[in-house]
C-alpha cells in the first residue's frame, strides 16, 4: 500500500453528488455493531437504500455477539430515514475467525491480525453484495477513531476488483461522524462496548482499563502519603518493625531480602540494623535495568549508596549476589494494598517479577492509613497473604 493519503470522505461526497436523482442505489453496509452504524445509517439512508450486513464472527464471547445483534436491530428501528433500511445477519462463523488469526494472537490491536479480520468481513460483504445484486458495499468500521480508514478502503478496493462489485469509499469519522454516533447512542441509551469485539481486543481493553485504575489509585495514595504527619509515621514504623521482629516468619528465617524504605515507605533501616545484629544474612535490592532486580548481601547500612530512582543500593561490584530462591523471608514494599493482600507497587513491576516462583515467606509492611479499600490486580500481580501494620498482623 502506498503512502499517499486519500480523503475518502471527499471521495464519498463526490460519488453522492453524481447519484441519479431518479434512481436510489442499493448499498450493503457491513456493520460491526449498532452504535457504529447509528450515524452511518442516518447519513447514508438519505442517498441509498441501505441493507445492514451484520457479519462478525470475531465477536467474543457469544453473549456479546447476540447482544450486539439485538442492539443493531434496535438502532435500525429507531433511525428516521428517507429510504428503507433492511438487515441481513451473516453466519456466526467463530471457527473461521480463529483459524484465520492463528499465530497472530499476541499481536497488538490495529496491526496485521486486525487487517486480516477486516479482509475477512469485507470479503464476505462483497460476496453477499454481488450474489444479491447490490450496487455498492462498504463497512461502518471507518467510523472508529481506532481504525485506519486508509487500510480499510484499500482492502475494500482490492476486494471490489475481485468480486466485481463497487466499493463505496468511506471515512465516517470525518465531519464529526464519531461524535454524532456517540450523541445518538446516548440519546437512546444504547449499550456501547469498550472493546472492538474479539477476545484479543477485549484483553487489551481490560489491561488498558486496569492500568488506568492503577494509575489513578497510585496517584491518590501518593498524594495521601504526602499528607501523613511525621509523628504518626515514626510511631507507626516503630510498631510495625516491632511486630516484624516478633513474628515467627522472622525468627525462623536465616536469609532475608528487604527493601530500603524511602519517602512515605516504612523506614526499614531500623529493621535491617537489628536483623544484622541478630546474625541474619541480609540482602537488599539492586536494579540492574528497567526490568531486572537482583539481591546483594550487605554487612552494614554503610554499604549502601544512592542508585536508580535515588534508592539506596549496594555496590554490586563489591557485594555478593544471592539467588532469590535462597531466601526464607522477603519483606515487600508497596504504594498501597487492600486487606485481601492485593498489592499496588510503584509501576515498574520489579517485585512482581522478583517474587514469581519464590517459595520464601512474604511479609508486606504498611501503615493503616495507607491501606486501600480495593486494589484491582492483573494476572501477573503477586498477592501478598501476610500484611503487618501498626495495629494488626493480617493473615
Amino acid at each position: 500500500m502506498n503512502n499517499i493519503k486519500i480523503n475518502y470522505q471527499k471521495e464519498l461526497e463526490k460519488l453522492i453528488k453524481n447519484i441519479d436523482e431518479n434512481k436510489t442505489p442499493t448499498l450493503l453496509l457491513h456493520s460491526c455493531c449498532g452504535p457504529c452504524s447509528s450515524y452511518c445509517l442516518e447519513y447514508l439512508s438519505e442517498y441509498f437504500e441501505v441493507t445492514i450486513f451484520y457479519y462478525n464472527p470475531n465477536i467474543y464471547p457469544s453473549e456479546e455477539y447476540f447482544y450486539r445483534v439485538e442492539e443493531q436491530k434496535r438502532i435500525i428501528d429507531l433511525t428516521k430515514s428517507k429510504n428503507p433500511i433492511h438487515m441481513i445477519e451473516g453466519k456466526y462463523d467463530v471457527e473461521r475467525f480463529y483459524e484465520m488469526v492463528k499465530g497472530l494472537e499476541d499481536m497488538p490491536e490495529g496491526g496485521k491480525r486486525c487487517y486480516k479480520c477486516y479482509d475477512m468481513r469485507l470479503r464476505e460483504a462483497a460476496k453477499t453484495g454481488k450474489e444479491n445484486g447490490f450496487d455498492y458495499f462498504t463497512t461502518t468500521l471507518s467510523i472508529s477513531p481506532h481504525k485506519n480508514s486508509q487500510v480499510l478502503n484499500k482492502i475494500g478496493e482490492k476486494i471490489a476488483e475481485e468480486y466485481e462489485i463497487p466499493h463505496l469509499p468511506s471515512d465516517f469519522k470525518k465531519n464529526n461522524g464519531y461524535k454524532r454516533s456517540c450523541e445518538i447512542t446516548k440519546k437512546y441509551g444504547m449499550y456501547r462496548q469498550d472493546y472492538c469485539g474479539c477476545e484479543f481486543s477485549q484483553r487489551e481493553s481490560e489491561e488498558r482499563n486496569l492500568r488506568n485504575e492503577k494509575q489513578n489509585l497510585r496517584k491518590k495514595m501518593l498524594e495521601l502519603s504526602k499528607e501523613l504527619e511525621e509523628d504518626y509515621m515514626l510511631s507507626s514504623d516503630e510498631k510495625i518493625v516491632e511486630k516484624l521482629l516478633e513474628s515467627q516468619e522472622y525468627k525462623k528465617s536465616e536469609k532475608i531480602f528487604c527493601y530500603v524504605g524511602r519517602g512515605s515507605e516504612i523506614n526499614t533501616s531500623i529493621f535491617i540494623e537489628k536483623a544484622l545484629l541478630d546474625g541474619k544474612i541480609l540482602a537488599v535490592p539492586y536494579c540492574v535495568d528497567e526490568k531486572l532486580m537482583k539481591a546483594y548481601k550487605i554487612e552494614s547500612l554503610d554499604d549502601l549508596r544512592p542508585g536508580k530512582y535515588d534508592i539506596l543500593e549496594p555496590d554490586s561490584s563489591n557485594s555478593k549476589e544471592i539467588s532469590k530462591h535462597d531466601f526464607d523471608l522477603i519483606v515487600v514494599p508497596c504504594c498501597t494494598v487492600d486487606r485481601e493482600g492485593n498489592r499496588l507497587g510503584f509501576g515498574k513491576g520489579y517485585y512482581d517479577r522478583f517474587l514469581e516462583s519464590t517459595k520464601a515467606e512474604k511479609l508486606l509492611l504498611i501503615r493503616e492509613k495507607q491501606i486501600a479499600e480495593k486494589v484491582f490486580v492483573g494476572e501477573h500481580d503477586i498477592k501478598i497473604k501476610k500484611i503487618i501494620t501498626e495495629e494488626k498482623f493480617y493473615k
